[in-house]
C-alpha cells in the first residue's frame, strides 16, 4: 500500500493532467496548470470580486519564495503576486501579466 502522500501526489497529477488548459514554465520546469482569468467587472461592495488571473499548479513545482518571480503561462510572461497552497499538494498563484 502506498503512503498517503504518494496517493495524494498521484491524484493531483491525474487531476492536473485532465483539467489543465495551459503549460506553465515555473522554476526551470514546464508543468500542467489550470489557468483562470476572471471577468474584469469589479464589485466594490461586500464580497468584492478579485479580477486577477490565477493559475493552479502542483505545489512541488512552486519555488520557495514565489512572490515577484516571473513565470510563463502558455508562453506569456506573468509575475506572481500571491501564492496560496490548498494544503493538499496544489497551489493557486495569483499573477499579473508582464507588460
Amino acid at each position: 500500500m502506498l503512503p498517503f502522500a504518494d496517493l495524494e501526489a498521484y491524484a493531483n497529477a491525474a487531476i492536473l493532467n485532465q483539467l489543465s488548459n495551459v503549460l506553465v514554465k515555473i522554476g526551470g520546469a514546464t508543468v500542467p496548470g489550470v489557468f483562470r482569468q476572471p471577468a474584469s467587472v469589479v464589485h466594490l461592495g461586500p464580497g468584492a470580486t478579485d479580477t486577477s488571473p490565477m493559475v493552479t499548479v502542483a505545489s512541488s513545482a512552486v519555488m520557495e519564495s514565489p512572490v515577484d518571480q516571473t513565470i510563463e503561462i502558455a508562453g506569456v510572461p506573468f509575475v506572481i503576486g500571491a501564492a496560496a497552497s490548498d494544503g493538499t499538494g496544489l497551489t493557486m498563484l495569483t499573477v499579473e501579466r508582464v507588460q
